[in-house]
């Protein structure tokens, strides 16, 4: 591909959007008027009118008269918003090239190259390597001063060569400082998935410009991809502030910003994002996830129809929405909807092991099996079907069955907390208390906060006779999930079966309250304990008293 043709598609196709979207200012009210595209006293076709002609002045050899326009359109859209702060280094380059062309900083013969610089690839042909060739050997007898080491790096970047070449090597090695070849050496190295490296040269790019908005840009998702969100906001936050009009800052700060669970400032720029570049790339998703997560399911229906509608052929749209149904316990219209993404994109394990879940909790366990080992077909490394498969053998009380799929979820993960947990019931259910324990210890050691691993292990401890660690780690359990009345009811029927019977009955009475008034769910399992202890001829007759006058139920 030859220099003209890339140069000006540069102009045309990269330029041209991103001032119409510069040359106006996000709209952070909550008011629901269309955003403006055009800023008072220039608009978008005169840009176009103003390159066009210079174009044509180029064509004729007036170059200086070219390059005057160029400069003026230049001078025009920066004095109405500062789109270099936007480009990357193309961009940045060449605008700052068409400045110092008509400024006082450079030499008569620095000028003049630049001026045929521009006029060669204004006026060649696509296809004319003639012209490649006069300009190469223009550059070699060139002075070899700084503008001219920028000329040469940009036309080799215009070719395709590589940006890490001899070039920019030697350009920054004369020049640290340099913003151009800074962000050239940064983007390269983003390229090559060196983030560590590319936010050292973003650091410099910005200790030479600090209102570069794009080096902002670069070092967040550099940040984003080393999975420090925060640091990926601060940063997009900067860029925000030096260029407010830039649709897609406000897009990747959202999607950092959901991996930060914060919802609602993510779906802000979200709907920002929206005003800005109206149905832009998959918007609509990202906000039907923001209002998921939010527990707002109708606004998320609404969203993901809309994401939907303009992508009838992306599967992951009618997975999210099974997704929400699923979290509204509709789990046939879910698996309906899961299963038209499987007839999309069949080979997704994701979508099987989504519809074998919806399966499960529908109490469709043969299918919810079926679906999941076809996830496992397609990627063994995933852990989660099998744990689901053993908690599908677990509601079918096939416990050592379950175990073993519950090995096999760790086996494939050791780190994958859920499948301990899988473990402790089935092995709790056997009889292997010392084993329940054990693994939910394991769960328990992955996270510390896990309230069900640490519920389920009071639970074991309770079964094993050991009621003074069944209290202690069911209190824990409380601690990271208040309504975890399991652990309540337990912390009181441990202390009736040590032979505490007037406390566990002010438990009994204090836990029952704070469930009504919180409105917290009492499992069935709060009594059918008691119940369980009157069959075995244990604290018989304190347990049919808290049934009876505590909990208002009959003892048959």
């Amino acid at each position: 591909m030859t220099l003209s043709f890339k140069l000006i598609a540069f102009w045309l196709f990269i330029f041209g959007p991103l001032t119409a979207v510069a040359l106006s200012p996000a709209d952070t009210s909550s008011k629901k008027s269309p955003l403006q595209m055009e800023a008072s006293g220039y608009r978008l076709n005169d840009y176009t009118l103003f390159l066009k002609d210079a174009i044509t002045f180029f064509k004729q050899d007036s170059v200086d008269k070219g390059m005057e326009l160029l400069s003026k359109t230049i001078k025009n859209i920066r004095s109405q918003r500062d789109v270099k702060r936007i480009m990357p280094y193309q961009g940045y380059e060449i605008i700052s090239l068409i400045e110092d062309i008509n400024s006082s900083n450079l030499s008569p013969a620095e000028k003049q190259l630049g001026k045929t610089f521009f006029k060669i690839v204004f006026t060649t042909q696509p296809g004319d390597k003639n012209s490649d060739n006069v300009w190469d050997g223009l550059l070699k007898n060139a002075p070899n001063t700084v503008f001219t080491q920028r000329l040469k790096l940009l036309t080799a970047s215009l070719k395709g060569k590589s940006a890490t070449g001899l070039e920019l090597i030697r350009l920054l090695n004369n020049n640290p400082g340099l913003v151009s070849a800074n962000i050239m050496k940064a983007e390269a190295l983003f390229d090559q998935h060196k983030y560590k490296e590319c936010i050292t040269y973003c650091d410099k790019t910005i200790a030479a410009w600090p209102q570069y908005a794009h080096a902002y840009h670069v070092r967040a998702q550099c940040y984003n991809k080393l999975d420090k969100p925060e640091n990926a906001v601060a940063d997009y936050d900067k860029a925000i502030q030096f260029s407010p009009g830039y649709f897609i800052f406000y897009y990747d700060r959202a999607d950092c910003l959901l991996d930060l669970e914060k919802y609602r400032e993510a779906a802000t720029d979200l709907r920002l994002t929206l005003r800005l570049r109206p149905n832009y790339n998959w918007t609509y998703y990202n906000l039907t996830r923001c209002y998921k997560n939010m527990n707002m399911p109708d606004s998320a229906l609404y969203f993901i129809n809309q994401h939907i509608s303009q992508n009838t052929d992306d599967g992951d749209g009618y997975d999210l929405k099974g997704d929400i149904y699923c979290a509204r316990n509709e789990y046939e219209t879910a698996i309906t909807l899961y299963t038209q993404a499987i007839n999309l994109e069949p080979e997704r394990r994701t979508f099987y092991a989504d519809r074998g879940d919806a399966y499960y909790y529908s109490d469709k366990l043969d299918e919810a099996i079926n679906d999941l080992q076809k996830a496992i077909s397609i990627d063994k490394s995933y852990p989660f079907p099998y744990d689901r498969i053993g908690d599908c053998f677990y509601k079918k009380k096939q416990y050592e069955t379950a175990i073993t799929y519950h090995q096999k979820a760790i086996k494939v993960n050791p780190e994958y907390k859920y499948a301990y947990v899988g473990l402790n019931l089935s092995y709790t259910q056997s009889g292997k208390y010392q084993e329940a324990i054990d693994a939910a210890k394991k769960a328990v050691a992955i996270d510390s906060t896990y309230a069900t691993a640490l519920g389920n292990l009071g639970w074991s401890y309770y079964c094993a006779g050991k009621f003074d660690d069944c209290i202690k780690y069911s209190y824990k359990a409380l601690k990271y999930q208040e309504d975890a009345t399991y652990a309540m009811f337990n912390i009181a029927l441990a202390t009736l079966a040590k032979g505490e019977a007037e406390k566990a009955k002010q438990l009994y009475a204090g836990f029952l309250k704070t469930c009504k008034e919180k409105n917290y769910e009492i499992r069935d399992g709060a009594t059918e304990d008691l119940r369980d202890l009157i069959k075995k001829k244990v604290r018989v007759e304190e347990s049919k008293f808290i049934i009876e006058h505590i909990f208002e139920q009959k003892v048959q």
